[in-house]
This record gives structure tokens, sequence and C-alpha cells, in this order.
């Protein structure tokens, strides 16, 4: 019978495994099995890093609203430079209409009053003489259609 008192001694196959104490152990480390060249240590850790989601939120925000102010002032600053370029053009083109004798068409020259050159012109050049040719066929047309044709007829 067994009362307790003797102790028990138990048969392992596990090697003891030693401590060393050329290892100084910080808090929070786990020991390792290692030679000591091959010993590695953990440096400390520097602050926390912080973020914070609203401000950079509202950074972006204050950006896009100042870049969309700048595009605001440049595209009305370019609409200005335009009327103001189409005011000078005004002031410096004479605007007349006139009736092409070929054509019997309304003619609308723009001229630069300074230099006299045709600026735009409605209908175009080429149109123009398209129109004039066409009223020459038709013309030649209505004539051959009035003339009457002899034949002459030889047995």
């Amino acid at each position: 019978m067994d009362f307790g008192a003797t102790p028990r001694t138990f048969a392992t196959g596990a090697v003891q495994a030693t401590i060393r104490t050329d290892i100084s152990v910080q808090n929070g480390a786990t020991p390792v099995e290692l030679p000591p060249e091959k010993t590695v240590r953990s440096i400390t850790a520097g602050e926390p890093v912080q973020l914070d989601i609203r401000a950079r939120a509202e950074e972006r925000r204050s950006d896009a609203q100042r870049q969309q102010s700048t595009q605001d002032e440049a595209t009305q600053q370019r609409r200005f430079d335009e009327q103001r370029r189409q005011q000078d053009l005004r002031e410096v083109i004479d605007r007349r209409l006139e009736i092409d004798p070929k054509t019997r068409s309304i003619i609308l020259r723009k001229t630069n009053r300074d230099t006299g050159e045709v600026v735009e012109q409605l209908p175009d050049e080429t149109l123009l003489k398209l129109r004039a040719l066409s009223r020459e066929i038709i013309e030649r047309g209505r004539e051959s259609a009035n003339q009457q044709h002899e034949v002459e007829r030889i047995a």
C-alpha cells in the first residue's frame, strides 16, 4: 500500500534544457535555445502611430475646394478675356450685306477696317462659284431648249 509519503521519480527520455545565464531576459521576452551569437533582441518601440481620419478628410475636402476655386477663377478670367477680345474685334470689324451680281445671292462680308482684309464671308467664295456655275448651266439648258434644231435628211 502506498500512503503518499515516498517521493516518486519518473523516467523521462527528454534532454534536460539548461538555462543560460549570459542573456538577460527582458520583460515579455521568450526564452530560446540559441547560441549567444545568434540571439536576437527586439528594439524598443517608438511612439504609436495615431491616425485622425476626420482631420485628413477635412484636409482633402479643403484642398479640393481650393483647387475648384482656383479653376473657377481661371475659367472666369478666360471668359472675361474672350469677351474683351470679341469686343475689340467688334470695334475693328466692318460688316456689310451685299448682293452678288452673278448668283444674285446675299453675302455677309466681315472686313478688318485697318487692313481691308476679309475676315469672314457667308456664303463662302467656293459656294458662290458653284452657284454661278450651276446658274450658267441652267441658263444654257433653257437657251438650248428654246432653239429649234433642224435636221437635214439626205437620201
